[in-house]
């Protein structure tokens, strides 16, 4: 018999299948749910987890952009969530040819999502495809529209103390969409966010070649990690290591990584000059690499801010 959860709304959840379960113990974590004729997601959290959950919501009650639970079992500790179709990355990898404005509509979305979150000085920490949720119909014609979408997944979010940057022993985020000073867990801030924004734009616009890593085993063959490759690739793409990047980071040891990471990248560039971004993301049209270049400058103080991205004139070209 299915289990039934009782939210503090009053609500009865029906649990149904499972979604995802924990690496660590394989133990069901995330659950599709139903009431009535609604579908939703459980989600079972750790305590600091449910109680970051609850700050977030009180501050952001009533975003549509951002993807915070509807409801809430505290005695399970576990929270619901308005189930979506599919997430950005799924839904360019089914189907490629999706239609490019609405990828366009997506990306403002989420756009305003992030910058709903840094003015009140929260920073998401793992901005990436498969963090971006997404409903779409289908006429009978086929033709695909976004009726939805919404940036979700609070699990490393922080609030960050006078807008000072958040300097941990840790990376921060998911490797493939990391900035570099997040490779580093030093110097993190909200422009971190905007960098990982504009390796999401450069993937729903259609070069997921140039940053998803596909062969991990030739990788560790080479005695390469996949924290290097993406670090080399960046710089490959984006330019050579600034001294703001050093600056913010402020670790010899780190530093010394970039630097060697930074040396790899242009000798690759110096082989073939088409690995710069103004290059390959040629085909996007000028004024959209303006804007992802803008994203993805790696001195950070010299990136745009999300108020800065949303005013682009890209998002108004016809």
């Amino acid at each position: 018999m299915a289990s039934t959860i009782v939210g503090a709304s009053g609500r009865e959840y029906i649990q149904g299948e499972v979604l995802q379960r924990d690496p660590k113990d394989n133990k069901p974590r995330i659950f599709k749910a139903g009431c009535g004729n609604e579908s939703f997601v459980f989600k079972h959290v750790s305590q600091p987890f449910y109680d970051l959950s609850q700050q977030l919501a009180l501050e952001f009650a009533g975003s549509g952009r951002l993807r915070m639970h509807v409801d809430a079992n505290q005695n399970e500790r576990i929270l619901v969530y308005p189930y979506f179709n599919n997430t950005l990355l799924a839904l360019i990898r089914e189907d490629p040819d999706f239609p490019p404005a609405e990828r366009v509509k997506i990306l403002r979305v989420v756009a305003e999502a992030i910058q709903e979150l840094h003015s009140k000085d929260w920073i998401h920490n793992d901005v990436k495809p498969d963090n971006i949720l997404v409903d779409w119909a289908s006429d009978e014609d086929g033709n695909k529209t976004v009726t939805k979408a919404a940036l979700g997944d609070f699990d490393i979010a922080l609030k960050l103390k006078d807008g000072k940057p958040l300097y941990g022993p840790h990376a921060v985020g998911n490797a493939m969409w990391r900035s570099p000073e997040a490779q580093t867990g030093r110097g993190v801030t909200k422009a971190s966010d905007v960098f990982s924004f504009g390796l999401v734009c450069i993937y729903a616009l259609g070069g997921g070649d140039f940053l998803l890593l596909d062969n991990y085993q030739e990788l560790a063959e080479r005695g390469i990690s996949p924290e290097q490759e993406i670090l080399t690739r960046h710089f490959a793409y984006f330019g050579p290591v600034t001294e703001g990047l050093l600056t913010q980071v402020n670790s010899e040891v780190w530093s010394r990584a970039l630097e060697a990471a930074s040396r790899t990248g242009q000798r690759a560039v110096e082989d073939n000059p088409l690995l710069r971004f103004e290059c390959w993301g040629e085909g996007l049209g000028p004024a959209a690499v303006d804007m992802i270049s803008g994203m993805t400058r790696l001195d950070p103080a010299a990136r745009l801010t999300m108020e800065q991205v949303l005013e682009h004139p890209w998002w108004t070209e016809e």
